[in-house]
């Protein structure tokens, strides 16, 4: 979603759902917003997560990789750190 477009989607649910790159949130304040389907629209919340996600942008598109911080047990919730980066109070420590 163009940065524009942000502003009206955070007054919906879609608020809750959407991603933005970290490392693009640092340099730069207009970000653009990405609707995740796939594995990572099913990880759950957790303070200390064991994925994280690596962005990857090419000439399709860009994509979400899902990253293990450790090994995974089998069975075990595939959780991330869920945060809503524009009302973040301190955008370091999250990047």
């Amino acid at each position: 979603m163009p940065p524009e477009q942000l502003q009206i989607i955070n007054k919906t649910k879609v608020l809750d759902y959407y991603f933005v790159q970290p490392l693009e949130y640092a340099t730069t304040k207009k970000i653009k917003g990405y609707l995740v389907l796939g594995l990572a629209s099913l990880c759950n919340h957790a303070e200390d997560p064991n994925y994280y996600v690596e962005w990857i942008e090419d000439e399709v598109g860009a994509w979400s990789h899902l990253i293990a911080k450790k090994d995974i047990k089998n069975g075990e919730e595939v959780t991330l750190f869920y945060t809503n980066i524009n009302e973040y109070p301190d955008v370091e420590a999250f990047v």
